[in-house]
């Protein structure tokens, strides 16, 4: 386990050394030497990974790794700035400062002690080597391979096996014996999902099936111990009994692969590989099987054959299949209504995951029927999924679910590790998660292509965690974003434990998180609630993640400024729309003893007198600064002289001031602002120009940025930006940077009625970044674009406000992406809007408002295709809704508002299917569309 936190740390340590001391030192013959060292230690670290052997010796040699590689990245980043600090002259750019080292190793007096410093680390990184290689170069001993030779024997599985419990899957079953009999060409099935899904099941189900005993059937378990010739062997044994295990010994892999393929090659056969973990596994494998031979594949990654099979994901139970399950495993009977209640409240926390249902009705068979036991049982769910009902550890579950942490390449483990900062049940926002992984050095400069970000490495790097079925993902979102292809993830309860539990084991220490209403006291006075850390967080951990769900004040927090050497304080708000106010003083956190700090979230904290403290300021190893939800009413000049800030968030609750300084911060490449607004110290706009490596921008208003500097933001990907004025919409919807994916545009109270204006609204529609278009309170009166050939190709939110002028909806109709679409408040509006056939292709949601003009809608047949959600509120005039939406298949909800009483009555008795949610409110009530 200690091995995958120290490869992060080496990942981290290799580029900054190969790419940050490239460019301070400038150096080659050193950059080569060191980067071929680590390299070294990096293989060795790779073989300790694949090896996962629980050595205490290799486990303290990789703990003194983790610490020489922050040692080492904290000693230049902290050398660089103070040198920089003693030789800055003049206004000179941070690049060109860092050019001069080499004359200024000459001059400072601190040089000697930090080559010295650096020496230590080269020498410390030799000694290590040779531990390494010395400890890995001993092998297993034979008690270890006694060990893995007995977990490979239990995770053996047999074709003739039984399973006493099974409900559900009929479907699955009949669709795979379907496709195993279609003779027209080869199948390949993937069937892959969590592990404890049940997977095994199936194939097992589908290998036995009545209409499969003619065939030629073969049942070989991989596991990740893959041995390619036992694998022919075990094969050729099944196929043809006569053969004895000494002659298998004496055959080589070609020959045995061509003796199999001779035996199925005129052969109805069905072939079940159960639990293969690589996809260079199948790759060997398949090289024994003829063309007509049908293929089973049991997996936990959605990877392995996947250019050549047919994926099966397994679903998890419903509740009621999970109800069912738990009575025959827990051989209960039907009739005791009395305890169908609890059960199913058991069932779902366990997520529809059948392996730990079987472990409760395992438990609850020998409680018999007795209703305190099974709530006995309920109330403490987590503990005997954990450890049985014994003081034992319990194996089975927490067996099954490492298997798929013990395979996750070494990359990869830390980035599952840090999904432990958040709770339970928590949707993680995914753009916050990248930033986080990007900033504590979790993603590796070498993966990334030629036009690639960190962050397209960060998304690559969750969709392999949810390819290999250990991280689910959700969209919440209307629209499909072309840089974030998801907006949220989670975890399963049991691999939410894993993860936690791996996360703050003893021997690790990677990170603790916990929950602050655990902690909430009001010890030193009744009407202040303050939250107290726990003393066992001091000098344990190297990030600390604290969670706020409720929602009330705090006075601040006791014992934090006993914890020492943190790498990342994060304080997160979950989920609440009111956050926590928890006061923040700059005693409650000792900065000192956490100056190597490279995250810290301090959302919805209640500074004194709105401000920062100074010392957060002096962080400079700091990556990550959230202000998100606090009260900071101005930021600090010294946060803008932070060398290594990448993401900035500054949403706070209420307006900021800036000091028009942030350009400087040359390797800033997420910034937030607060869409309230900003106020910019000084007389000047705020300035942008020279944030050459920025990426994100949200939110800047024309009114106080500098719109200008847009086009020269070379690296920009995403921006959401509000103009009030013709010449800025015009710069951003005339931005031809390449890199630019996203803009979000909101135009307010401007005058378009001009031909001339028209033209530039008309020509910006054709910018090929153009993702969401907001205007409110504007005059078009000369009407709005018509649409024409290229014209809003990546639109997909269009929402217009409180404006004057006709506008024909038939027009939008055309537009190929559109998804959202708003009209409210229109002083003037077509008294019928008709949504034409073949129109509104990928539209999902329709909103109107306001639009007291407006009499009738009509909906032809093929309109509108995938609508789930239709709002109207205050269309006095309405006369029904159309007829054409009560054919829809697509059609979720309908939200009517403020509409007069015959038109909801209407609606009421109307019939639109079984799947559409109606809300209807006839007293006067706001809906945001």
């Amino acid at each position: 386990m200690a091995e995958s936190v120290a490869n992060a740390s080496l990942e981290t340590l290799r580029d900054l050394l190969v790419e940050e001391t490239k460019f301070l030192l400038s150096v080659s013959g050193d950059v080569d030497k060191v980067k071929a060292d680590l390299r070294s230690i990096h293989a060795l670290l790779m073989k300790a990974d694949r090896d996962r052997r629980d050595s205490p010796t290799l486990k303290l040699y990789i703990s003194q790794l983790k610490d020489l590689a922050f040692k080492a990245e904290n000693l230049l980043e902290t050398y660089a700035v103070e040198v920089e600090s003693k030789r800055e002259e003049g206004r000179r750019s941070l690049k060109d400062k860092f050019k001069r080292y080499i004359c200024i190793m000459c001059e400072c007096s601190s040089v000697h002690e930090v080559g010295k410093e650096a020496r230590h680390v080269i020498s410390a990184l030799a000694e290590l080597t040779n531990k390494l290689e010395s400890e890995l170069g001993q092998g297993s001993t034979s008690v270890l391979k006694q060990d893995d030779e007995r977990q490979r024997m239990l995770r053996q599985t047999y074709g003739h096996e039984v399973e006493p419990h099974f409900v559900g899957m009929e479907r699955d079953i009949e669709l795979l014996v379907s496709k195993v009999k279609d003779d027209k060409r080869q199948r390949i099935v993937t069937i892959y999902g969590m592990g404890g899904l049940g997977k095994t099941t199936l194939a097992r189900k589908v290998y036995n099936h009545r209409d499969l005993q003619s065939y030629a059937r073969v049942w070989v378990c991989i596991t990740q111990q893959f041995q390619p010739k036992a694998i022919f062997g075990e094969i050729l044994k099944q196929l043809d009994s006569s053969v004895k295990q000494n002659e298998i010994d004496g055959l080589e892999d070609r020959e045995l692969v061509t003796k199999i393929h001779s035996l199925l090659v005129e052969r109805k056969c069905v072939i079940v590989i159960d639990d293969i973990w690589e996809d260079v596994h199948w790759e060997i494998i398949k090289k024994a099987l003829p063309v007509n031979c049908n293929v089973i594949l049991t997996t936990r990654s959605q990877n392995i054959a996947n250019q050549q099979s047919e994926p099966h994901k397994l679903k998890f139970l419903t509740e009621d299949e999970g109800w069912t399950l738990l009575q025959k495993v827990a051989n209960s009977s039907p009739d005791l209504k009395s305890l169908e209640d609890v059960g199913r409240e058991m069932v779902s926390k366990c997520e529809g995951l059948p392996l730990s249902i079987c472990v409760i009705g395992g438990i609850l068979r020998s409680k018999e029927y007795d209703l305190p036991e099974w709530k006995k049982v309920n109330a403490n769910m987590e503990s005997y999924l954990r450890h049985g009902e014994g003081v034992g550890k319990y194996e089975r579950v927490n067996q099954v679910l490492e298997l798929s942490y013990d395979a996750l390449p070494y990359y990869l483990k830390p980035c599952f590790l840090y999904l432990a900062c958040f709770p339970e049940d928590h949707n993680i926002d995914l753009e916050k998660l990248y930033l986080l992984w990007m900033a504590e050095g979790f993603i590796s400069y070498q993966d990334k292509g030629p036009n690639e970000t960190l962050r397209d490495v960060a998304q690559g790097y969750l969709t392999e965690l949810v390819m290999r079925c250990m991280v689910q993902i959700h969209k919440d979102s209307s629209y499909h974003s072309s840089i974030n292809k998801f907006d949220k993830c989670g975890l399963h309860d049991l691999m939410h434990d894993l993860c936690t539990s791996k996360a703050e084991a003893e021997e690790e220490k990677f990170l603790k998180r916990i929950d602050a209403s655990e902690y909430l006291t009001d010890i030193l006075s009744p009407t202040q609630k303050r939250i107290v850390i726990p003393p066992f967080i001091v000098n344990s951990e190297s990030r600390l993640a604290i969670n706020c769900d409720f929602e009330r004040k705090v006075s601040g927090m006791d014992g934090l400024e006993e914890v020492k050497g943190l790498r990342s304080f994060m304080l997160f708000q979950n989920g609440s729309i009111i956050p926590a106010y928890i006061g923040f003083k700059e005693s409650m956190i000792d900065f000192k003893m956490s100056q190597y700090l490279r995250i810290f979230v301090v959302e919805g904290c209640w500074f004194e007198g709105g401000k920062l403290p100074i010392k957060v300021g002096e962080l400079i190893h700091l990556r990550y600064l959230s202000l998100r939800l606090s009260n900071v009413r101005e930021l600090p000049k010294s946060v803008c002289s932070m060398p290594y800030l990448q993401t900035l968030d500054l949403r706070v609750w209420n307006d900021i001031r800036l000091p028009n300084v942030i350009c400087k911060m040359k390797r800033l490449k997420h910034l937030f602002l607060p869409k309230i607004g900003i106020e910019v110290i000084g007389e000047e706009k705020l300035r942008l120009d020279g944030l050459h490596e920025l990426e994100t921008l949200k939110w800047i208003d024309s009114k106080t940025t500098c719109i200008a500097d847009i086009p020269k933001l070379i690296s920009l990907q995403s921006l959401h930006v509000i103009v009030c004025d013709e010449d800025s919409m015009s710069i951003v919807l005339s931005n031809k940077n390449s890199q630019l994916c996203e803009t979000h545009l909101e135009v307010q109270s401007r005058d378009l009625s001009s031909e001339k204006d028209m033209e530039v609204l008309s020509e910006g529609l054709m910018s090929p970044s153009l993702v969401t278009l907001r205007m409110s309170e504007c005059n078009m009166s000369g009407g709005f674009p018509y649409y024409k050939q290229g014209m809003c190709q990546k639109l997909v939110i269009l929402k217009l406000y409180k404006c004057k002028g006709m506008v024909d909806v038939e027009e939008f109709g055309k537009y190929p992406m559109l998804q959202v679409l708003t009209l409210q408040d229109f002083v003037n509006m077509a008294e019928t809007i008709t949504f034409r056939s073949n129109s509104f292709p990928q539209l999902k949601h329709l909103g109107l408002g306001g639009l007291r003009g407006l009499k009738k809608l009509e909906v032809e047949k093929g309109a509108m295709l995938k609508l789930t959600s239709f709002d109207i509120t205050e269309c006095p005039n309405l006369e029904k809704v159309p007829d054409g939406l009560r054919f829809s298949s697509s059609l979720r909800r309908m939200r009517m508002w403020n509409m007069p009483r015959e038109f909801s009555e209407r609606v009421k008795e109307e019939d639109y299917g079984p799947f559409v949610e109606k809300d209807i409110r006839e007293e006067k009530a706001s809906l945001i569309l």
